[in-house]
């Protein structure tokens, strides 16, 4: 399929550098526009109104994760060069940008962090882009390191440092506990604790699973380059699914009631769990990393719904709303957000609700 089939115009003033708290609104106040898959519809409402698509026995599957600094200064012979992180590798590596490249810098360095010497990041291999692959030592102080001491470089959403330092909650889900994403799980972001309550009210269930986010949003892996989507590669993640959720999610599907993933975070863990299973098969808790990459012709077993933002052109995100609700479909509905106007894009944008 071609990559060009998925593009469009997009302004980048219509691209917010910031969560909506920090521009004088509430959560919940976003506007969300809902695609019918049966109908072949949209229809645009607002994010406040989200209960009311909602049914009793609904299971809304939520991704605890929530964004760390991403940057570290690490001590040099004779500067401090700043680190920073962009994606975890399964084997325990990591791909990092070194800001800064004096002479020491080059593989086989090892260089400890200026805030807490215990971190060592020792280089292994240059790579194209200004990007290394390092080890960093013992690899269980670096999320903690990064949110004691961390800073916040950007390049793929430009937030205010001065903002990101006072105000780190706004860009956390309110349900966000487990520290290790390198870039946020936008679309929980719209949830406000009445909202959930609204629809714990009307029956529905709620559970949790982590997804760090990292390499399919930095370093420019969720924009497709290539002219066939098909021939595009998303990086790998590390996800938990826990005993009780998985027993949640396995007693939704034998009882056929929907499971509604909330971020395309959950889409790619549940659907992970579900490859090769009947669709009212059990599903397992588990730990590990995917590097599943949904785009159309993809068989879904274990989503019915999914809450997303509203994504942009040419990117992998976009690729799987299309692979779920149809490319027909989610690409009119992108037209007709665009000809209407007043819609906001990207991590602190929108939201689009597809059933």
């Amino acid at each position: 399929m071609k990559t060009q089939d998925f593009d469009f115009d997009l302004d980048s003033s219509i691209m917010p550098h910031d969560p909506i708290q920090l521009r004088g609104n509430v959560r919940e106040s976003g506007k969300m526009v809902v695609l019918d898959r049966t109908a072949s519809t949209t229809q645009h409402t607002v994010f406040t109104k989200i209960c009311d698509y909602f049914r009793t026995g609904d299971l809304l599957v939520l991704n605890d994760s929530y964004m760390l600094s991403n940057t570290l200064s690490f001590q040099g012979p004779d500067q401090s060069p700043q680190i920073t992180v962009y994606g975890h590798e399964p084997e325990g590596t990591t791909i990092v940008d070194v800001k800064t490249k004096p002479a020491f810098i080059k593989p086989g360095a090892t260089l400890p962090c200026t805030d807490d010497n215990r971190l060592v990041c020792r280089l292994l291999e240059e790579l194209p882009d200004k990007l290394w692959r390092v080890q960093f030592e013992p690899a269980e102080l670096l999320v903690p390191t990064l949110e004691q001491f961390g800073q916040r470089l950007d390049e793929t959403i430009h937030l205010d440092p001065s903002h990101w330092r006072a105000s780190r909650q706004a860009y956390r889900s309110v349900y966000a506990k487990a520290p290790g994403s390198l870039e946020i799980p936008s679309a929980g972001l719209h949830f406000s604790q009445d909202l959930l309550a609204q629809a714990v009210d009307k029956g529905v269930e709620l559970a949790y699973i982590t997804l760090h986010v990292g390499a399919t949003e930095t370093l420019a892996v969720r924009h497709i380059s290539e002219d066939e989507i098909e021939n595009h590669k998303v990086r790998s993640e590390y996800y938990e699914v826990g005993d009780e959720t998985a027993a949640q999610i396995s007693r939704a599907r034998a009882g056929e009631r929907r499971v509604i993933a909330v971020g395309t975070t959950v889409m790619r863990t549940l659907e992970t769990l579900a490859v090769g299973k009947d669709p009212k098969a059990p599903i397992e808790p588990k730990a590990g990393w995917t590097d599943l990459y949904i785009y159309p012709g993809f068989e879904f077993k274990a989503v019915n719904v999914l809450l997303t933002n509203l994504h942009r052109p040419r990117s992998s995100h976009i690729v799987l709303t299309a692979a779920f609700a149809g490319k027909d479909l989610v690409m009119l509905s992108y037209a007709e957000i665009t000809n209407r106007g007043g819609y906001e894009f990207d991590m602190f944008g929108d939201s689009m609700l597809i059933m």
